[in-house]
């Protein structure tokens, strides 16, 4: 089964690849403003790309688990805490900004305090993945 899926996407990615060199091909040689058709299909291969993306990255762990029960215990652990890091980052956020400077940006309180966790999120797993890569390292000195 394993074999299977990964040769369709291994088949899926390629027919892809050459289709999106046909459509790079095409916008280098209509040179600094290409056409609108040649940019619609090569978004359009981007939004599939994008979206079988999507799909097997939510496919090939939902196939682990039952292959696997005992590593999908830990993927539930990751995911959960990765869950509460949120709310700790919403919880640290707030609003900086007076009435007058929302209006003035056309935004709301609520919006900024999103923001704000969005960025405090993304600085705690920033520093949560400089801690394993040296962890990592340091590790690998030691086997």
């Amino acid at each position: 089964m394993d074999n299977l899926l990964k040769n369709i996407f291994k088949g899926v990615s390629i027919i892809l690849m050459v289709i999106a060199a046909g459509y790079q091909i095409a916008v280098f040689y209509q040179g600094g403003s290409p056409s609108d058709v040649v940019l619609d299909g090569y978004f359009w291969i981007a939004y599939i790309a994008f979206g079988l993306s999507a799909l097997f990255a939510i496919l090939f762990p939902i196939i682990q688990i039952f292959q696997d029960p005992k590593a999908a215990v830990r993927t539930f652990v990751i995911l959960a805490f990765l869950v509460v890091l949120g709310f700790v980052a919403y919880y640290l956020s707030d609003n900086t900004f007076t009435p007058a400077e929302l209006d003035k940006m056309k935004t709301t309180a609520d919006i900024s305090v999103w923001v704000g966790a969005g960025l405090i999120y993304t600085y705690f797993v920033f520093v949560l993945a400089v801690v394993a890569v040296i962890y990592a390292n340091i590790s690998s000195l030691f086997k």
